[in-house]
């Protein structure tokens, strides 16, 4: 469900600068939800992937804390390479086994 915010989004007013207030990202981005509809246009820009990459990030940064207890660069790799091994277990382990429907 969208907040109000989001559904009420008006464009950026125009500044008195030489770029136009369509060129701002915001206002583009508005635009193209009003031609087609917030669903395509999540699937134009990807936004589910980028959704799901900042969940992982929040989950992993959450619970494996954002810092490193090792010193030297070799073993901080092998140390984030077992925190995510452990959190990609946990979340296969809590994710349920759907079936296709015919």
């Amino acid at each position: 469900m969208e907040n109000a915010a989001a559904r009420d989004a008006v464009p950026w007013p125009e500044k008195n600068t030489q770029a136009s207030w369509a060129d701002y990202p915001r206002n583009q981005a508005i635009a193209r939800i009003a031609e087609n509809g917030r669903q395509a246009w999540k699937v134009e820009v990807g936004y589910h992937r980028r959704s799901l990459a900042e969940t992982a990030m929040f989950r992993y940064k959450t619970i494996s804390r954002p810092q490193l207890y090792s010193r030297e660069l070799l073993t901080q790799k092998q140390e984030n390479t077992m925190k995510i091994k452990a959190i990609n277990r946990m979340t296969a382990l809590g994710m349920p086994k759907s079936i296709a429907c015919s």
